[in-house]
């Protein structure tokens, strides 16, 4: 059961991520969508990590790319079972730090609302993903024993 649900829950989050990338990347598809996260990214710029560190905030144009290229390119490892945990926590990385962003721009629910969700998404892949590894040694470690 908990093996059906981490490829169900993998599979979905592949997915969407290749999707919301796309996004991010042409507005090939869906013109309005892409337009507005062109605009959004404009003010995410302002609000780029580690800018009073270091002083340093690419162009809005370039950290959507990236952006939607990591979001791509993790999906397609998610939907081809390729590095699934290190893809998982490169989203979970993108995704807390849109979540600061919207918070620091005072963004509505709307907006923060889906990231946490995607963020709680990427999480339960994660823990059903170790508990399910943890299982499958318990069993080797079982049938070693016999």
């Amino acid at each position: 059961m908990g093996s059906m649900v981490l490829r169900l829950l993998t599979l979905a989050l592949g997915i969407a991520f290749i999707f919301f990338g796309q996004l991010h990347i042409t507005p090939q598809f869906f013109r309005e969508q892409h337009d507005h996260i062109k605009n959004e990214y404009g003010k995410f710029n302002k609000e780029f990590p580690f800018h009073r560190q270091t002083g340093w905030r690419p162009y809005a144009k370039n950290y959507r790319l990236t952006v939607g290229i990591t979001e791509i390119v993790c999906g397609t490892c998610l939907l081809l079972g390729i590095l699934k945990t290190p893809a998982t926590i490169v989203l979970m990385m993108l995704m807390t730090n849109a979540l600061i962003t919207f918070q620091k721009l005072n963004y509505g629910l709307d907006y923060i609302g889906s990231v946490i969700f995607m963020l709680f998404l990427l999480v339960i892949r994660l823990v059903l993903a170790s508990k399910s590894k943890v299982q499958s040694v318990a069993k080797k470690v079982t049938k070693k024993m016999e």
